[in-house]
């Protein structure tokens, strides 16, 4: 079970709802950007093919919120480091003045 599907377990059903749809509003939005790109029309594509592609495209934006999510907690955790190094530093240069 991936780290975005065990946030979205915890979450209300409300919000995993709307989670849902905004992905797969942005995913159609990129298809039919894709479909624009490639000089394509949705007639092109039977529906199960709509839904693959679709379906990708979801896939795709749930791996960028992971990988956002990711980097997000990095970030913090690095802030949180360099915090601690500040204060280690600062404790020790005062020691140091101290003796």
């Amino acid at each position: 079970m991936s780290a975005l599907q065990k946030l979205l377990d915890k979450a209300p059903q409300s919000i995993k709802d709307k989670y849902k749809i905004k992905i797969r509003e942005k995913a159609i939005e990129k298809v039919k950007e894709s479909l624009v790109k490639h000089n394509k029309t949705v007639d092109d594509y039977n529906d199960d093919e709509m839904e693959d592609l679709i379906a990708r495209e979801e896939g795709k934006l749930n791996e960028d919120v992971k990988k956002t999510i990711l980097m997000s907690l990095l970030a913090a955790a690095s802030i949180e480091i360099a915090i601690g190094w500040v204060r280690f530093i600062k404790s020790s240069v005062f020691f140091y003045q101290q003796s």
